[in-house]
């Protein structure tokens, strides 16, 4: 998973919540949280009242325990680790560096926890079953000044609870640490779930602080939500744009797409994205391709490197998924550049990383719309890592068709032998059927 800390620090899908994390939030309200002691009778009127705002029952009571900054990093690390070894980490930090996604010599690890750490709050966590609120101040940045904007009154610790305990139903009604568990292997699908999660969370806060749920809540939400970025620049300048920008869009994007899931069928529709859930940022940033036609997302199976790549080790393997090739394009080529629209013509991907001692090799392979749409890729792409990397690590790219096919590392300089033999082997599968990319016209072995 590449996406790492993606999708934020990845599976790390609890303190990100918390925090209504993105939601730049530093503390709790005095009025909830002093000190290490919890105000137990607004404990309690919360706990009440989201339920009948998101119209779902606890199955059993959430414990609220409060943990020094310390002990909530602590819990994080330990979390980020059940399913990444440092090596890992830093194999994932150097593929998305040589990709275009991090900055050269990131330390991915380090970054995630410094971010997740900046911003938390509380959160709950899926695995102790209980919600965890972090000791600290009453400035809760850019949340504070949204909510009283909206309602008029101090509520952020309100909020933060119910956002918090929103989470709660969700594991206890949906089992939601089962579904992330299931696609944990895809940072993409991954992504797309921890939306609805994140989404539903930020919506059924805010509805509990105004007091109301209605398609107006959901709107408001949502406008409020575009400040994000700019927030999170001023909380937390020279965060990687491939950290923060999936981190962002879990609340921002998730929001509005179980908005429109809400306005299509109240809470009842936002419970069944839980039991059908979107397969990729692409259809969290095009919510007609899920509530209109659903078709299902294509998978790609990279094989037929093994022999060829002998004595590498493979460190992961993952979907990067259109929102993190539209943070590369723009990473690199500027966010108003015309061929950042090239990402919205994503249609699968898969990457393989392999180790061999301190050196890294991605093989990528993406598949657009059509074979322009992936001719013009090509170029931009090739072009965008000479500039990159230049001559210091070898690059190849071919085509076949709609497919591209990257090669970053060692095996970039025995191309022409590898290439041919992962086309060969590789498959894209669709509702179960899988087929080989076979050769084009246009097919080069550049």
């Amino acid at each position: 998973m590449t996406s790492r800390v993606i999708n934020f620090a990845r599976r790390l899908w609890w303190p990100i919540c918390a925090i209504a994390a993105l939601l730049l939030l530093r503390g709790c309200a005095y009025e909830l949280l002093n000190g290490d002691r919890v105000n137990a009778r607004q404990e309690s009127t919360i706990e009440a009242g989201i339920q009948d705002i998101r119209q779902l029952r606890f199955k059993r009571p959430v414990p609220l325990v409060v943990k020094t900054p310390d002990e909530a990093e602590s819990m994080m690390e330990a979390d980020l680790m059940r399913d990444y070894t440092n090596d890992q980490l830093a194999a994932d930090g150097v593929a998305g560096a040589l990709t275009g996604l991090y900055p050269t010599g990131i330390d991915l690890k380090a970054a995630s926890l410094k971010l997740l750490k900046s911003q938390v709050a509380g959160f709950y966590d899926p695995h102790g079953k209980e919600m965890v609120l972090v000791e600290g101040g009453g400035d809760l940045g850019f949340w504070n000044g949204a909510a009283q904007f909206m309602i008029q009154r101090d509520v952020v610790g309100q909020m933060l609870l119910a956002h918090e305990l929103t989470h709660a139903l969700q594991d206890q009604n949906f089992d939601l640490e089962s579904s992330l568990d299931k696609v944990k292997d895809d940072d993409d699908r991954t992504l797309a779930l921890k939306c609805v999660a994140e989404g539903d969370a930020t919506i059924a806060g805010f509805a509990y602080v105004t007091g109301h749920m209605d398609d107006s809540t959901a709107d408001a939400v949502t406008d409020s939500l575009k400040q994000l970025p700019q927030a999170l620049a001023a909380d937390a300048p020279g965060t990687p744009e491939g950290l923060s920008v999936p981190l962002l869009f879990q609340y921002s994007d998730g929001a509005r797409f179980v908005g429109e899931a809400y306005r299509r069928g109240g809470w009842a529709a936002v419970d069944a994205l839980y039991r059908n859930p979107p397969q990729s940022s692409h259809q969290i940033l095009h919510p007609e391709l899920y509530f209109d036609s659903n078709a299902p997302t294509p998978r790609i199976k990279l094989a037929g490197y093994e022999g060829i790549m002998n004595g590498w080790k493979k460190a992961d393997d993952d979907t990067y998924g259109e929102l993190l090739l539209r943070t590369i394009l723009e990473r690199n080529l500027g966010a108003q550049s015309y061929e950042v629209g090239l990402a919205a013509q994503w249609t699968a991907d898969r990457m393989i990383i392999l180790r061999e001692g301190n050196e890294v090799n991605v093989i990528w392979m993406l598949t657009f719309s059509n074979l322009q749409i992936a001719s013009h890729f090509t170029v931009v792409y090739e072009t965008l890592l000479d500039r990159l990397l230049g001559d210091s690590t070898p690059h190849r790219i071919d085509t076949r068709s709609n497919a591209v096919l990257v090669i970053i590392g060692a095996g970039a300089d025995y191309f022409r032998t590898l290439a041919p033999a992962i086309w060969d082997a590789s498959t894209i599968e669709t509702n179960g059927v899988a087929v080989r990319f076979e050769p084009s016209a246009n097919s080069s072995n550049q």
